[in-house]
């Protein structure tokens, strides 16, 4: 595969089907292919997500930041998968790292206005 998004529906493929294992070793290799940051940060979103279906949070977490890193000083449009980054982090302890996260993210509304959404902290039950 040549292209991000052909592995993207390859993974999504599986995953459809609950082959999340499947669906991480295709994103596995997306994200070492030589795409751009903001593919290989979708990729570690994408990642951290399926590993959150799995219920491993450090794994899925750890991906999260990944993406966040890379692309720290990228422009990339607001995702609801963002509200989801922010709660991994909380319901995994990470309070001190979701707080850094969501400020980061807030700040980036001065380029979308979407980003806004994620002022609000969502309580843990």
């Amino acid at each position: 595969m040549k292209k991000y998004d052909s592995y993207v529906k390859k993974a999504f493929r599986y995953e459809v089907f609950r082959f999340r294992k499947k669906a991480i070793e295709i994103m596995e290799k997306a994200v070492e292919q030589p795409f751009s940051k903001l593919e290989i940060g979708s990729g570690y979103i994408y990642l951290g997500l399926l590993y959150r279906n799995l219920k491993e949070l450090n794994r899925a977490n750890a991906y999260f930041e990944q993406a966040l890193e890379l692309c720290m000083d990228e422009e990339y449009p607001y995702s609801p998968n963002y509200k989801i980054v922010l709660q991994s982090l909380l319901e995994n302890g990470e309070i001190e790292k979701e707080e850094q996260w969501r400020s980061h993210l807030i700040n980036r509304a001065t380029y979308d206005k979407k980003f806004k959404n994620l002022k609000h902290k969502k309580q843990l039950s």
